[in-house]
């Protein structure tokens, strides 16, 4: 008798695949570092570092301007200039990764289609810019949810949205808190271009997802 991988484990209970935003759907670390930056800038201080850029692709804002400032006072008014910020201005620094849009396309009608991102009040109009609102049936960001990733709230929302138990789901992520994310909930992790994450599948490229998807229709 054949023994089942992972892989088939997979596309024989699919129904809902969760995507990350940043790092994942886009390539985004440029318009993460140019948009914090700025905000520093404008406060008077250097740009971010180079050490310092992992964590902010990972969190919410509030939590990035935080580590970035650690100062209340600065806080505050960082917060304050954000009230009338066009978060749209970034769009020409993110790059849809290969793929991307075909795969969302093999997916849509089959199964449903979610986003589990720490970003904010920018997911939705980022998504209707490059065209790819009309692919997700849900999107849960940071400013949804009382806890961000890694958290589960997050996915915890997604699978009551959807009614399905944690093995029904894939979440493609790129980041320790998305690794975090997924084991703590239970769903099944995909590492998008990061093989130092624990997982059950390491991505690529999303030509790498195809077939667990092709085999789950």
């Amino acid at each position: 008798m054949k023994t089942k991988t992972t892989h088939d484990m997979i596309s024989a209970s699919l129904e809902v695949l969760v995507f990350d935003c940043d790092g994942v759907l886009f390539d985004s670390r440029k318009a993460n570092t140019r948009f914090y930056s700025g905000i520093l800038e404008h406060l008077g201080k250097p740009p971010v570092r180079p050490d310092q850029e992992e964590y902010i692709h990972m969190h919410p804002v509030r939590e990035s301007l935080q580590y970035l400032l650690q100062c209340p006072n600065l806080f505050r008014e960082a917060w304050k200039y954000l009230e009338n910020f066009n978060f749209s201005s970034f769009n020409q620094y993110l790059h849809k990764e290969p793929g991307l849009e075909e795969l969302l396309q093999l997916a849509k009608g089959s199964m449903r289609i979610a986003m589990a991102t720490n970003r904010t009040v920018s997911t939705r109009e980022l998504l209707v810019h490059f065209d790819l609102d009309m692919f997700f049936d849900l999107v849960v960001c940071a400013s949804d949810v009382e806890k961000p990733k890694p958290h589960p709230e997050i996915m915890e929302r997604i699978l009551h949205s959807f009614s399905v138990t944690p093995e029904k789901v894939l979440f493609i992520g790129d980041s320790p808190v998305d690794e975090e994310l997924a084991w703590s909930t239970g769903v099944f992790f995909a590492a998008y271009k990061n093989p130092r994450l624990k997982a059950h599948l390491h991505l690529n490229h999303f030509e790498d997802l195809k077939p667990i998807i092709a085999n789950g229709k």
